[in-house]
């Protein structure tokens, strides 16, 4: 697989040190090497990473850390969240065909998110995510641990994608790849600025779940940095002709 079509892996507010450095080596095994953390619940530096990675150091050594969610994605254009029960912010399922096929034949970015060991990913995080990835188990013990599901994954995309050649001919131009989150988020942070100044949010108890909901309606729609401008334009001279 070419380095530049390698999605991200991103793990939010990861509980044990030890399944850091299993999903390092897990990762490495299949050739994925970009690593993100947002918020682990232990110190980079904790002494059970390492011996876990089993020689994936270079993995470990290369982790981007954050502290917010959406800083983590920013720059990535998809965001396929991985889940394994039914959620209410609901989102377009996607099989491992699908998922290789958008990593192979495009230049956008994709990030492939892991929520926390206990209780997954919550819907703050999934309302921004493109797609929703099931990983299929025995339905009466369907809980994964972490590293095992990210193994899952990782073997899922190096055999889906090698070893194929990525044809030029297929590859879609700058100017139809997806918007990052950055903009999609900057779009939606003003969005939700002009929905308060007009009162929108009437009952600021459902304010959250409102939020959630609009950003999910956004994030289907799979627009691009040209479809944010238009946007925002519309956002801008509606203001204007108040």
């Amino acid at each position: 697989m070419k380095k530049s079509c390698m999605p991200e892996i991103v793990l939010v507010n990861t509980q044990i040190p030890e399944n850091l450095g299993a999903t390092a080596r897990a990762m490495l095994n299949f050739n994925l090497k970009n690593l993100r953390v947002v918020s682990p619940l232990f110190e980079l530096s904790n002494e059970k990473i390492i011996p876990l990675s089993a020689g994936a150091d270079s993995v470990i050594k290369n982790i981007k850390k954050f502290g917010v969610f959406e800083d983590s994605v920013k720059d990535l254009n998809i965001l396929i969240a991985t889940t394994n029960r039914l959620r209410s912010v609901k989102k377009k399922q996607i099989t491992f065909q699908k998922l290789n096929k958008i990593i192979s034949n495009s230049k956008n970015k994709v990030g492939i998110i892991f929520g926390p060991e206990k209780s997954g990913l919550e819907n703050e995080h999934l309302s921004i995510c493109d797609y929703s990835l099931k990983i299929n188990s025995n339905p009466k013990f369907s809980s994964l641990n972490l590293s095992h599901a990210v193994s899952i994954v990782a073997y899922e995309i190096w055999s889906g994608n090698f070893p194929k050649r990525i044809l030029i001919s297929n590859v879609k131009k700058k100017s139809d790849l997806q918007a990052t989150k950055g903009e999609l988020s900057n779009f939606l942070l003003i969005l939700q600025e002009h929905l308060e100044e007009n009162g929108f949010f009437s009952v600021l108890e459902r304010k959250k779940i409102l939020v959630q909901k609009i950003r999910n309606i956004f994030t289907k729609l799979e627009l691009t940095s040209r479809d944010i401008s238009t946007l925002l334009g519309i956002i801008k001279n509606l203001r204007k002709n108040k």
